[in-house]
């Protein structure tokens, strides 16, 4: 019972299109990101850093667990629905604060290529999720005009 009621909460049946083209995309931003990383180290002719790999991977699961959140809050009123974007941006930007302030305080060096990487990340990955979010309004909005034109 409990099972199925946790099923239902992060994949409702109306939103299962909605996750099968996010999916995709995602895995998309995540190549594009790799690629980033490899072509700017190869051209800065240096390794690539451990910290470039997991905030790669950090961007990865942030915006997986961000985009199911998204998916709950599409349902509710508009002035519900701003107040909870604009708290998932504020998450994103503070989890993302303490990433830098970890590696900050593990770090004695600072690569100052692992900072730029990591704000790179950080756009394209917002980019990515808030393009992901108008597209799904924009055809919900559509949906809404069609079906009260009938």
């Amino acid at each position: 019972m409990v099972k199925i009621e946790l099923l239902n909460t992060f994949a409702p049946a109306k939103s299962m299109g909605i996750f099968k083209k996010f999916f995709p995309g995602l895995i998309m931003v995540t190549a594009l990101s790799i690629a980033i990383i490899i072509t700017i180290h190869t051209f800065m002719n240096k390794p690539i850093d451990v910290w470039n790999w997991l905030s790669l991977a950090f961007f990865f699961l942030l915006t997986l667990g961000i985009s199911t959140f998204h998916n709950r809050m599409t349902t509710s009123n508009n002035k519900t629905f701003m107040s909870l974007l604009y708290g998932s941006m504020g998450l994103r930007f503070i989890f993302s604060i303490f990433f830098i302030v970890i590696y900050l305080i593990y770090n004695e060096i600072t690569d100052k290529l692992v900072v730029v990487i990591f704000l790179i990340l950080y756009l394209l990955f917002t980019s990515f999720e808030l393009f992901h979010l108008v597209t799904k309004l924009r055809a919900e909005k559509q949906r809404d005009i069609n079906v009260s034109t009938l």
